[in-house]
């Protein structure tokens, strides 16, 4: 995966790109040993990066396009119309912030309705078990919904499914006559944010149409705002609420078969990697008789994950003391004599204490 990221982010111009498959070349002129010249058995017995990029390249749609005007430097939204474009999200995840917040959030909402020149768009996208995603806008004005979109996708991950929901309604809201200040609410507030990330992005291809519209659109009149609220989907705030069921009931019959995105892939692969891990992990005869399984409140086993900082880290990551002494009594690697009877047998399996020769500064020094 770390390749094909490699291949679909280096310029036209890169020599890598006259290697791959004429449709992924970029215009370049086929090298004499690239691989759509093999032969079949030729295919079949090589092992090259070049050859698993392009089979990768051939499941996964085109994302990446880092030469595109909007990147040039002195064209970049950052540029000129960062304060007119506002995020607002509670300082922290507890409950008297997030209630201060949605407070904040109901009046953003209701100056948006009572201000003809102004208009609200709530947003929600969410991905089915089948991989159909599904992207819901209401824009509402004058107190009333004036126009209600839903588009469905297949193959991409939760963020692009936030991500194409902000696109869907925030496009049509700026083509409004007289409107100069949106109100967008949505629950990935990390996706809207995207619009000023002007760096190689797997989502690029996505947000180029939306920032192209917001650039347009702050461009053409000085009063133009975009202002972005974090609502998340368990505060229940009743617009929202609407919409995310109705993102949660729709129904989508996918048809395969279809590309990927380069995050759902990479999701994917990563998934298949814990999954396995975690089969023969239930194994005993290869974890050994020493780890300590880790359990929630509910007393169900713990599974290893990448996201959001792990499995453990989040509960134990308070102190670095802490984790040091999770780990050594999971693991069981602790220098205590049961460690030392286990790995070195020959040894006494008494602990000497003994006084350093450095302190701890020098050391780290």
């Amino acid at each position: 995966m770390t390749d094909t990221t490699y291949a679909m982010s280096i310029p036209p111009s890169h020599a890598i790109n006259s290697l791959l498959d004429p449709q992924h070349a970029k215009n370049q002129t086929p090298h004499k040993n690239t691989t759509s010249k093999l032969t079949t058995k030729q295919q079949a017995n090589l092992k090259s990066p070049i050859k698993d990029v392009n089979e990768q390249l051939n499941s996964v749609r085109n994302c990446f396009n880092p030469l595109h005007p909007l990147f040039s430097p002195g064209s970049q939204i950052v540029n000129y119309f960062s304060s007119r474009i506002s995020f607002h999200s509670p300082p922290s995840s507890s409950d008297e912030d997030l209630y201060q917040h949605l407070q904040s959030l109901n009046l953003a909402f209701r100056s948006s309705q009572v201000n003809h020149n102004s208009a609200a768009v709530i947003t929600d996208g969410g991905v089915k078990k089948s991989h159909a995603a599904t992207a819901a806008v209401y824009i509402w004005a004058d107190n009333s919904v004036i126009k209600q979109l839903q588009v469905h996708s297949v193959n991409i991950t939760s963020i692009e499914a936030e991500l194409m929901a902000i696109c869907t309604g925030l496009i049509p809201a700026m083509e409004i006559d007289n409107i100069h200040n949106i109100t967008v609410i949505t629950d990935s507030i990390a996706a809207a944010r995207k619009i000023l990330e002007f760096k190689v992005d797997p989502l690029q291809n996505m947000f180029i149409p939306l920032a192209s519209a917001v650039k347009t659109f702050l461009s053409k009149d000085g009063r133009n705002k975009i202002h972005f609220w974090y609502c998340p989907s368990k505060a229940e705030w009743p617009r929202h609420k609407l919409i995310d069921d109705q993102v949660k009931a729709s129904s989508c019959t996918p048809t395969f078969p279809s590309k990927e995105s380069h995050l759902f892939s990479k999701k994917k692969e990563c998934d298949n990697t814990l999954c396995k891990w975690q089969t023969s992990f239930t194994n005993s005869l290869k974890k050994g008789h020493y780890f300590l399984n880790f359990e929630d409140k509910k007393e169900r086993v713990i599974k290893p994950t990448y996201a959001k900082g792990g499995s453990w880290l989040s509960v134990i990551g308070f102190t670095n003391l802490l984790c040091t002494r999770f780990t050594h009594m999971t693991t069981g690697h602790a220098p205590i004599g049961e460690y030392r009877q286990r790995f070195f047998p020959h040894l006494p399996s008494v602990a000497l204490v003994v006084k350093p020769k450095f302190k701890l500064k020098n050391t780290l020094s």
